[in-house]
């Protein structure tokens, strides 16, 4: 029985990443317009040409959120809380 909950718990989290991405994807042109109309307009860097280029931008992006991840790590009294 525990395993049951134990994949449901997991599914669940899955479709919570899917659900998340999906509308991060949708709503990226809406956002984009409310940030031109704000004056806040976010500078889309181009893709890399290289291969190297791409792999050194994809460890700067995963070491930044490592480093927020850990930045949000939970403390022992906040997990028993």
């Amino acid at each position: 029985m525990n395993k049951h909950f134990s994949d449901a718990r997991y599914y669940l989290g899955r479709a919570a990443t899917h659900l998340k991405i999906g509308l991060s994807e949708e709503l990226q042109p809406v956002a984009r317009r409310v940030r031109a109309k704000l004056g806040n307009e976010v500078e889309e860097t181009p893709e890399p040409e290289t291969r190297a280029a791409r792999v050194r931008v994809a460890a700067k992006r995963s070491t930044r959120r490592v480093k927020q991840a850990v930045g949000r790590r939970r403390t022992p009294d906040e997990q028993t809380a």
